[in-house]
């Protein structure tokens, strides 16, 4: 075989390796979000914490809330990040977008705040650490670049 087409063998695998990721996270996350910390009334910090704020008083759907808000970030990301990076953003942005908006109406996993508080915030650690791995963002985290400093 051509090495030519091993290599975007090697890299078509890695891509959908890494799709696979940002939607197993951004899953997580949102799973995370909407049915421990959003109907325990706790929010995250930045946009999507802003988000859960609107949610409470205007009662807008929370995913499309996030969306909205992180379109400057988007743009930000493309000029400072390159192309790579905020593909991956805008993916993993409209993913926990959607996917907060299918979770949102589910019951309730819990209604204790505390343990709302626990588990919501261990579950969506784990969620946004995939989701880092592979150099994307949910707009609610901050990527790394590659000398491993935060941006």
């Amino acid at each position: 075989m051509n090495f030519k087409i091993k290599r975007r063998i090697v890299k078509f695998k890695y891509l959908i390796i890494q799709a696979i990721q940002i939607i197993v996270g951004t899953a997580i996350v949102a799973f995370s979000t909407s049915l421990f910390l959003l109907p325990n009334q706790l929010s995250a910090g930045g946009f999507s914490g802003l988000a859960t704020i609107t949610y409470y008083l205007f009662r807008i759907p929370l995913g499309t809330t996030v969306l909205i808000l992180n379109i400057p970030l988007f743009i930000i990301a493309l000029i400072k990040n390159g192309k790579g990076f905020f593909i991956n953003a805008l993916v993993g942005t409209v993913l926990l977008s959607a996917f907060l908006n299918i979770f949102e109406k589910f019951e309730p996993l819990t209604t204790d705040r505390f343990l709302g508080c626990i588990y919501g915030g261990i579950i969506a650690g784990i969620g946004t650490a995939i989701i880092l791995k592979v150099n994307a963002s949910t707009g609610r985290d901050r990527p790394f670049n590659t000398n491993n400093k935060i941006i």
